[in-house]
């Protein structure tokens, strides 16, 4: 009877029972394998995201590092630009010499300047004047981007200059002697800011006393006003501060006094022909063996008031009187901006390194 009773019973599984069972086990493991697989695309994802920003943050690192130790920096117009040539100082002892090295993009083709829209990009430097011949690739996977500042055609480099003075002598009509004079003329804007300016230089070879310089520039949009820096006794000091596009540097003036008395303490007024280039702020005139501290420009007969600090003693009519200002023209910065997606379709993964780099050694004056 139980074997019967086995050989009777239907008892089990139904074919229905077992599809739904089926079913819901492949739902549950189809949710496992998504969410692994999830997890193994994120942690690669996120290796490459992390490698990338860390490159990227190495670049910036080594860029920041030889910009701070620039003399000079091309081009100084057409910015933003994809390549930027640095002239390293002797005194940073760059690796194997190497004093004239080029930061440049290149887009996905190897192109450099990069065709707009052909991104990722790359960041190369290379150890010459250009961006050719053999070179270490520091960064991938940039993009350009449209909020501030947008990078176009991985344009990443950004700076402002006011281009360089045009430089003419003539040989009457000054006071400056012989020699090598530079010029800076930067230009200052209603908000305060002034804009650094490039470096003019002229030989002057007549051996005459009586040479004067002429400096014209272009009008630069949003200036008020321009500070022409140049010619003094221990390199670039402010000369004068200019409405117009010119200046005429006509070397040191004369002390009118016949003669002329420098107590051994307190304030004096300093007479001189004239204070056309003098600079209406705080400045110092050296005559003679001594240099006087002003704290600025008298009206006529022209002298220089609130003078004081020189040694005693007496100078004759005539005696060369050199206005020296203490203020130095600004240094330049560069702005560089990196926008690194390793997944350009989308900016889920978009991240921004920027920094605005001094370069330190700009101005060696």
């Amino acid at each position: 009877m139980p074997l019967r009773r086995i050989g009777t019973a239907e008892g089990g599984f139904t074919l229905a029972e077992m599809l739904v069972v089926l079913a819901i086990l492949g739902i549950v493991l189809a949710g496992l394998t998504q969410l692994f697989t999830g997890a193994l695309f994120g942690e690669k994802d996120q290796t490459s995201r992390t490698q990338a920003q860390q490159n990227a943050r190495l670049a910036l690192d080594k860029l920041r590092r030889e910009i701070h130790c620039a003399s000079t920096v091309a081009p100084t117009s057409g910015y933003p630009a994809s390549s930027v040539t640095i002239t390293l100082g002797t005194w940073c002892s760059p690796p194997g010499g190497t004093t004239t090295v080029t930061w440049c993009t290149k887009d996905k083709n190897g192109s450099a300047p990069p065709v707009a829209g052909a991104q990722p990009y790359t960041l190369w430097r290379h150890a010459s004047a250009s961006c050719s011949g053999t070179g270490t690739q520091w960064v991938s996977n940039f993009v350009d981007k449209t909020d501030a500042p947008s990078i176009t055609a991985g344009q990443i480099f950004n700076a402002a200059f006011v281009p360089a003075a045009s430089v003419t002598s003539a040989l009457t009509g000054g006071a400056l002697a012989s020699g090598a004079y530079s010029y800076e003329v930067t230009a200052v804007l209603a908000s305060g800011i002034e804009v650094p300016g490039v470096v003019a230089s002229l030989l002057v070879s007549s051996t005459t006393l009586t040479n004067k310089i002429t400096l014209s520039w272009p009008t630069y949009a949003g200036a008020t006003s321009y500070n022409v820096y140049g010619r003094a006794y221990s390199g670039i000091r402010l000369l004068k501060n200019v409405t117009s596009n010119s200046y005429v540097d006509t070397g040191p003036t004369s002390l009118t006094d016949n003669p002329m008395t420098v107590p051994s303490s307190g304030t004096f007024t300093v007479n001189v022909a004239s204070i056309s280039n003098f600079s209406a702020g705080a400045n110092t005139i050296a005559f003679g063996p001594s240099v006087v501290t002003c704290t600025g420009t008298g009206t006529s007969p022209d002298r220089s008031t609130g003078c004081g600090g020189s040694q005693a003693g007496q100078y004759a009519a005539g005696t060369p009187v050199d206005s020296v200002s203490s203020t130095h023209p600004p240094r330049a910065v560069m702005s560089v901006s990196l926008a690194l997606d390793t997944t350009p379709a989308d900016t889920k993964q978009r991240f921004v390194l920027r920094d605005d780099i001094v370069l330190r050694n700009s101005r060696p004056f």
